[in-house]
Formats: C-alpha cells, structure tokens, sequence
C-alpha cells in the first residue's frame, strides 16, 4: 500500500456468526463512512524545518494575494501616468486570466514532476513579472509583466497547496489551509491600503519592487529546507512525461477562460451588453468549452481535467461551494468599502473600516481548522457557518446610511464567520477525497482553485453589473429629476457625490446605498446555495488520522 493512504471504512458490517468486521469502500466516494488517513515519516519534516517553509510558503502567498488588490487604489495614478485609462482593464484583469487558464495544467505537471523544482521556476517567474512592472515604460510593458507574474502565480499557489498534502497529515491540515485562508484574506483586504499607502508616498512602481526581496527570502528557505520529493506519478520516465503532458488542453483552457471572463469584464462597463464583441466571445466561449470537454475526456488519465473527477460525488460540491464562497467573498470585499465611502470615508479608510470582516474571518479560519483537525468533521463547518454568511448578508441589504456603526461592525462579523470557516475546507474534501492516490492530488487541488479563481473573477463581473443597473433606476427615480451630467458623474465616481448641493446630495446618497445593497443579495442567494451545495460533500464522514498500514 502507498506511503500515504486514505482508507475509507465502513462503520461495520455483521457477519453470520455476529462478529463485526471493516470493509473498505472505494476511494472515489465518501458518503457516509470513516476516512481514516494513514501516513508513513517518509516526507514529515522536523518542527524547525516545517516552521521555515511554512514561512516560505507564507510569504509567496501574501505576495500572490497582494497583487490580486494592491494596484486597485493605484490605477487611476498607473493610468494617468501613461494616458492609459482605456488599458484600466487589461492591468487588472491581466493577473487573473494566466492564473485561471494555467491553474489546471499546474495541477497536472505537478503530479509528474518534483514540487521543490517547479516552486522555484514559479516563483522566479513571478518575480521576473514584478520586475518588469516595476521597471515598465508603458502600459502594454506593464500588462506583459502582469500576465507574467499571473503565470507564475499559477505555479506557486497549486504548488503550495500540494506540498503541504505531501509533508503534513490530513489532520494538520486544515489547520493549515486555514493559516492559508486567513492569509489570504488578510492580503486581500490589505492590498489596497497598501498600494494607496506607496503610491501616495513613494511611486505605484513600489507595489511591485516590494515582491523581489519577499520573493528571495521564500526561494532560499524553500532551496535550504524542503526536501526533493519525488513527483507523485511514477513508473514512467519524467521526458516520456512531458511528451505526454496535455498542451492542447492547456491551451484550450486558457482560451475559454480568456473569452468568458473578458466579455463578462466588458458587459455593462467598457461596453453594453449587447455589443457584438461581447456576445461574439461569449458565443466563441461556449465553444472552446464544448471542445475543450470533448479533448479532455479523448485524453484520458493523461488529461489535466479528468473527467472521472467531474462526476464523482464530492469533486461536484467541493467546486461549486469554492466558487459560491469566492464570489461572496470577493463582493464583501470590495462593496463593504464602497459603502463606507458613500458615508463619506475615505478609500483607505473604508479598507480600516472593513477590519471586523476581515479579522472575524481569520479568526473563523483558524478555529475551524483547529475544530477540524480536532473532531475529524469537516462537513459541519461546510454546511451551518454559510448559512450564516446568508442570514448576513441579508441582514447587510438592510442596512442605510444612517446604519449605526456597531450594527454593521456586527452584520461584518458574521459574514465574516460565515465565510471564514468553510471558504479553505474546500480544497481539504478534495485533497481527502484523492489522498489514497497521491498522483491526483495536485489535480484536484487545481480543479477547486481554478473555480476559486473563476469566482472570484465573475463576481465583479455579475455585481457591476446589478450595481450599475440599480444605481441609473434609482438616480432616475430621484423627483425633480437630476441633471444628465449630475448622474454621469455619480455613476463616474462615489467622491462627486459630496460635490453635490445639500438638496441634491441626500437622495443621491440614499440611491448609492439602494444599489450596493441590491449588490449584497448576491451574498444571500450566493452563501444559501453554498450551503445546500455542502449536501453533496462527505456528510457524516470523519477525517481520522490513524498508523500507515500495509499490504
């Protein structure tokens, strides 16, 4: 039997004489049995050891997640610098494409190569990508270098996730993911305020020349301390491999999510919804999905999707709960703070304002890894905690701009809960799910990351959407009626609100509230169909650790 093995066992059967005997149950479902993870010492590292890549780890994800958001206070600067405001788009969105597109084909080079090699040949190439950005002359410079860093940023983050499948147990796990959870958030909502904060003393070029040293420190912990292991695929050579790595499906990957998440970044923004553009590469997009579905399941094992994975029980419910809870995330995140700028804060106040969501769910993360890791249950913290995110988000669609400031400190912290607590143990029911086949668990990582990522990125896309829609029907509502270029320039921006008459400035900031709250509804409907979505994952299952048993 493997070094690492899941076992799934029966809760007992009764045989004739009325002993009780185990039986295991096929590693591709876990509905209702006992998951009992059997590791061998063969990969577990010292405490000091482990504590220094931790800490590499650390480090390169901040720096995957600080520039996620830490150009978003700083584009308006970016853009005048280079009489570049029609390229907005393409500096922000040009991080995020490569990561979606490439995430899958990591996934998949992962498991027939050594982790330690491909983390450093990511992370170089994340920190080539800053350096380009730091140094860019232009806007189209600056975009090559973000996409650059996006590839790169691919690698390191599939990487991490799998390592840490191969030198932990499944019970430190989710105490470790959660580490990474609350990292991530704490980045996430950290970034902007940052970005602000260089660009407003230094130069936006700072956002990026912070990532090379922080980058040189994780390479050298990561060379001196973790150890060569050996890819998880074995029996062929690594050159037959490569030959046989899925390139095709590689590059139909990057072309769907390319012609999905463009349009749906144009729609309602840069362009109508009914541009030929923006229907063309939707249509183009369900195209290249359709082949690309049809590539995968000629392929085979050698796929970077596997279709097996697809159907299985809980591969199904891991993506799409990630996605929901992603895409809820990622609303609060950047709707909380433009409701407080409504009410007059600054933007880097608002992101100090957003602290009790952010800290509740780091807090929320950590504690239920640790209940996780303690009770061997991971299906409750999937199921009731996003519930509440729902209830929170429903409560927040209430909220006016004479809300009291302990009322929404407290409508913040159980969203935050209830995002908080199941948004990392995703990835922890499909590293379970595959840990009896090592080869497959980067795969499966990379399939709930990559809908993590897709979440992430339409969640802007719907919400802008809804938000631009009830901000002209409430702005049109408004008696007497407003000035045409009174509402271009409100729906231009939040801060023209408070150039406004006193006549004029009350009703506009009650349509500006009405609008982000019909943004929040999202988080209700997005946050309930995450919790029933939990139904199709491991229900009563327990993740046990228990001793490496052999054949």
């Amino acid at each position: 039997m493997s070094d690492t093995a899941l076992y799934f066992l029966s809760r007992g059967e009764t045989d004739a004489k009325g002993s009780t005997t185990d039986t295991k149950v096929d590693t591709a479902e876990l509905p209702h049995e006992t998951v009992d993870y059997a590791s061998s010492d063969e990969y577990c590292l010292t405490t000091t050891r482990f504590f220094l890549v931790f800490i590499a780890f650390s480090v390169s994800f901040s720096l995957i997640a600080l520039d996620q958001t830490i150009l978003s206070t700083a584009l308006a600067t970016v853009a005048s610098d280079f009489s570049a405001v029609s390229d907005i788009t393409w500096i922000a969105s040009a991080y995020f494409l490569p990561q979606a597109g490439l995430m899958l084909f990591f996934g998949r080079l992962l498991s027939i190569s050594r982790p330690k090699a491909i983390f450093v040949v990511s992370i170089l190439l994340f920190e080539a990508g800053s350096l380009i950005c730091a140094v860019s002359p232009s806007a189209d410079v600056l975009i090559f270098g973000r996409a650059f860093a996006g590839v790169g940023a691919a690698g390191l983050w599939i990487c991490i996730m799998s390592v840490f499948a191969r030198v932990s147990t499944l019970k430190q796990r989710p105490l470790l993911l959660g580490a990474m959870g609350a990292i991530y958030a704490v980045c996430t909502v950290a970034g902007p305020i940052i970005g602000g904060a260089l660009t407003d003393k230094a130069t936006w070029r700072w956002c990026f020349w912070i990532n090379l040293p922080c980058g040189g420190v994780a390479v050298v912990l990561v060379l001196l301390f973790l150890p060569n292991l050996p890819p998880a695929e074995r029996g062929t050579s690594m050159r037959e491999q490569w030959k046989r790595l899925d390139y095709i499906g590689a590059i139909l990957s990057i072309a769907f999510v390319t012609t999905l998440l463009i349009p749906l970044q144009w729609g309602g923004n840069v362009k109508p919804w009914n541009d030929p553009a923006v229907i063309a590469l939707l249509v183009v997009s369900v195209i290249l999905i359709a082949i690309f579905a049809a590539w995968e399941y000629r392929q085979g094992s050698q796929a970077i999707l596997p279709l097996s994975m697809v159907v299985s029980r809980n591969m199904p419910g891991a993506c799409i709960e990630g996605f929901l809870l992603n895409l809820c995330f990622v609303i609060a995140n950047y709707y909380l703070p433009l409701f407080y700028q409504v009410k007059g804060q600054s933007p880097t106040h608002s992101g100090i304002d957003i602290l009790p969501f952010m800290l509740s769910g780091v807090i929320a993360s950590f504690v239920c890894g640790g209940l996780v890791a303690a009770t061997g249950h991971v299906w409750p913290s999937l199921f009731g905690p996003t519930l509440l995110g729902s209830v929170a988000g429903g409560l927040l669609f209430t909220v006016s701009s004479t809300t009291s400031t302990a009322t929404l400190i407290g409508y913040q912290i159980l969203l935050g809960v209830g995002l908080g607590c199941a948004i990392q143990n995703t990835t922890v029911v499909a590293q379970a799910q595959y840990a009896a086949s090592p080869h497959l668990v980067s795969q499966a990582t990379s399939l709930v990351t990559f809908m993590q990522l897709l979440g992430s990125s339409l969640s802007l896309a719907i919400s802008s959407a809804i938000f631009s829609g009830r901000l002209t029907a409430k702005l049109n509502a408004i008696s007497p009626p407003l000035p045409q270029a009174v509402k271009d320039a409100v729906r231009e921006s939040v801060s023209s609100v408070f150039t406004l008459p006193d006549t004029l400035r009350l009703p506009v900031m009650g349509a500006y509230v009405a609008a982000v709250d019909g943004v929040f509804l999202i988080i209700v409907g997005g946050a309930a169909c995450a919790s029933l979505t939990a139904l199709l994952l491991i229900s009563r299952s327990k993740v046990t650790v228990g001793l490496a048993l052999s054949a």
